[in-house]
């Protein structure tokens, strides 16, 4: 990697930490400050969906004034179909769920905290979080780093801005919502780069995002609801069906390039 490159790289780091630091430091600081000023509700939404993307998206975009940016366009011309869209939702399945498995796994034999949302908090609060997970963080985010991020580091080539983005959107993830977390999003960002940049769209991506968040999180917590066992044929058949199609589906791909 040439110095330009690692420049680039320092300083769309530094441009995400900012961000996150609004979104993760700031709304912690701010909570205090509201409680009993605003409803409890209103609170939350300045702090989740407001701040990151006013204060903390203003701070990002001064930190890379005057990068460049390449917008790459896809090979697909016209609509993205939905056969597209339920290829990438197997491969990403296949890739991400056994990564945050393991992740979990690891955490419980080391006995540190998994992270993540529990059931109580998500059906708790159901109506909020169904707009913040399917339709708020999907846009805003996939703005974020399948757009802003993944344009200005075109310089590494697809693969390396592609690998870049995704650990940049991962990281945040470790220290929001745990290690298995990181590792799930990284590979989702994997997925999520390498579609924009094919199809030279965003929404793939968007969609992609918000049935990720519907799989993974809204299944899996509902069946946890019923039953606290109800999880395990859902992650078994996950795993067995998902995984092996994805694999399948990423060397039919290889083979077609």
């Amino acid at each position: 990697m040439n110095r330009n490159n690692i420049i680039t790289v320092i300083r769309m780091t530094f441009a995400v930490a900012l961000w996150f630091a609004v979104t993760s430091v700031g709304g912690k600081l701010l909570a205090p400050l509201l409680e009993g000023v605003l409803p409890e509700m209103a609170s939350i939404i300045l702090r989740t969906m407001v701040l990151p993307y006013t204060l903390g998206l203003m701070l990002f975009f001064m930190a890379v004034i005057g990068m460049k940016k390449t917008p790459e366009t896809g090979r697909s011309e016209g609509k993205v179909s939905a056969g597209t869209i339920g290829k990438f939702f197997l491969i990403q399945t296949g890739l991400s769920f056994p990564c945050m498995v393991a992740g979990n796994i690891a955490c419980k034999i080391l006995g540190a905290d998994i992270g993540g949302m529990s059931a109580e908090q998500l059906f708790g609060r159901l109506g909020f979080y169904i707009v913040l997970l399917l339709i708020f963080n999907p846009i805003f985010e996939e703005l974020l780093f399948r757009k802003f991020v993944l344009e200005r580091l075109t310089c590494l080539g697809t693969a390396g801005s592609v690998i870049c983005s995704a650990v940049l959107f991962a990281i945040p993830h470790v220290f929001s919502q745990g290690f298995p977390q990181m590792l799930y999003t990284f590979a989702l960002g994997l997925v999520w780069g390498y579609v924009t940049i094919r199809t030279g769209k965003l929404l793939p991506a968007i969609i992609l995002h918000s049935l990720s968040n519907l799989y993974c999180a809204f299944i899996p917590a509902a069946l946890s609801l019923i039953h606290p066992m109800a999880q395990i044929p859902f992650v078994m058949l996950t795993l067995s069906v998902m995984l092996p199609s994805s694999i399948v589906l990423i060397l039919r791909g290889k083979k077609q390039l």
